[in-house]
């Protein structure tokens, strides 16, 4: 047949070698080959506020796979931004210092507590995320509790003076609490009239006024 696909399209120069290693040239058009492109992944650069996003989430100890989805990022991606800004989870807090934090997160603020437990205010943030730990808000209480309550530790021992007084009308009238911050002998944080101190108890616990103090002199029958 004339014109036929072989007549035309065979090159008599072509060795089977060649075969191999390209297509041959076929110039009719119902028979071309067509080649596809392949989709081009272009990586998205990641801007300082992402940067600055990641680090935040990961050192509140966020999972990765959360990030990812925060960030509208691959799991991957977020991987190798971790790995390109070299961050690292913070070591694991002692038993002891765990307890501490557990029980002065709510009172104490960040940078406090990072100097008491020799750690970065960062670290305290992320292991307070891992534990759960919420903070009341300051304007909660009445009045609003300070998150620096003051340069000393908490109160780690009391004693009651009893003046003697002869004006007191009662022992609880006449008698003063001493605060330490030590154990040992050590100067007094502060004092306060007893009296003033079962007051504030009597209407933080919504009890009528002088029930703590009737408790203290006359035990539960007062309650």
């Amino acid at each position: 047949m004339d014109g036929s696909f072989l007549s035309q399209d065979v090159n008599q120069d072509c060795s089977f070698a060649d075969l191999l290693v390209r297509l041959p040239q076929v110039s009719d058009s119902s028979v071309q080959v067509v080649e596809k492109s392949r989709p081009k992944t272009v990586s998205k650069s990641w801007t300082v506020e992402e940067s600055r996003y990641l680090e935040e989430l990961f050192f509140e100890g966020t999972n990765l796979s959360t990030i990812a989805q925060k960030l509208d990022r691959t799991f991957p991606s977020v991987e190798n931004q971790i790995r390109k800004l070299n961050l690292k989870r913070f070591k694991e807090l002692s038993r002891k210092d765990t307890e501490y934090l557990k029980q002065n997160y709510w009172i104490l603020d960040v940078e406090t507590l990072a100097k008491k437990l020799g750690r970065q205010p960062a670290s305290i943030r992320y292991f307070a995320n891992k534990l759960g730990l919420k903070r009341a808000k300051l304007d909660s209480a009445e009045p609003p509790i300070p998150r620096r309550l003051m340069p000393y530790d908490m109160v780690k021992r009391l004693s009651v003076l009893e003046r003697n007084s002869p004006d007191s009308k009662s022992r609880v009238d006449d008698s003063v609490v001493i605060f330490y911050d030590k154990k040992g002998p050590s100067t007094p944080m502060m004092a306060m009239h007893l009296d003033d101190l079962c007051l504030a108890l009597d209407k933080h616990f919504n009890r009528r006024d002088g029930v703590t103090a009737a408790a203290l002199t006359h035990g539960y029958k007062a309650v």
